[in-house]
């Protein structure tokens, strides 16, 4: 079975031996690989300080290892965008990648710069994993905006730091999911976002398991692929740079998960 390695290769990425690291694309190479030794096994729910799970290493230990990995995955990002300003889809090829869990840990380092704001929006309306990661409700949340049951300001959580928030997915049952990412209040929400926040990132569903991702094309160009090293295919990687592309999304790297 061909290991996500030959991906790499396959497009033309560097492979990071010990420490993760993003660098920006060249416009005529594919993204830049990451490699980041992530640990995403703690079952949800198992506390850590503020009742955030002990996934959220950025949090609880930031002094440590990982938290470092994402600090240079943080600088690596900022280098690509002139102002140090960005708005990406965080994704995967699979499930089981460490989407969720890479999205906030690399929301809670850009927290660290103070003087910017970050906010991260749950947009996998089926698992629906922030709000639990995070110790919030669900609801209301990405489902109410789309719907216009509720407002910016009424779908927002402050979090343990300042300047970082929080928009949860909501309730939606599956066969709603299609027609509420084709609303006109979702392009609407997101620009909304980009002028009110420094660093917005999407939490979004697998690529190969649905299609949001690439669904929400038409509001964010820019995409992170967080792939899990030695177990997913290289095929599977493929077809999911090939669907963000066709949907108008450039990968801006990848970050290899469970290398240590």
């Amino acid at each position: 079975m061909a290991n996500v390695l030959d991906a790499m290769r396959k497009h033309q990425a560097e492979q990071a031996a010990a420490r993760l690291s993003v660098r920006p694309a060249s416009p005529k190479r594919a993204p830049v690989a990451a490699a980041a030794g992530l640990q995403t096994s703690a079952p949800v729910g198992r506390a850590a300080l503020d009742g955030y799970a002990s996934e959220l290493c950025a949090h609880y230990d930031r002094g440590g290892a990982l938290a470092e990995d994402f600090r240079s995955l943080r600088t690596s990002l900022l280098a690509q965008y002139l102002d140090e300003r960005f708005c990406v889809l965080v994704t995967s090829a699979e499930k089981g990648e460490g989407t969720t869990v890479a999205c906030l840990n690399l929301a809670l380092v850009l927290a660290e710069r103070q003087e910017r704001r970050t906010v991260v929006v749950d947009c996998d309306l089926r698992a629906r994993r922030l709000a639990n990661l995070m110790c919030m409700d669900n609801s209301p949340g990405v489902v109410d905006l789309l719907c216009g049951s509720a407002r910016l300001q009424d779908v927002l959580r402050k979090t343990a730091y300042p300047n970082l928030f929080v928009i949860p997915a909501g309730e939606a049952g599956k066969g709603e999911i299609g027609e509420l990412l084709h609303r006109p209040e979702l392009e609407e929400t997101f620009n909304a976002l980009r002028r009110e926040y420094d660093y917005v990132l999407f939490d979004t569903p697998p690529v190969a398991v649905a299609r949001d991702a690439c669904m929400l094309g038409r509001a964010v160009s820019d995409a992170l692929i967080i792939v899990r090293m030695y177990r997913t295919r290289r095929e599977t990687v493929d077809s999911a740079i090939r669907l963000l592309r066709a949907a108008n999304i450039k990968p801006v790297g990848v970050v290899l998960t469970h290398h240590r």
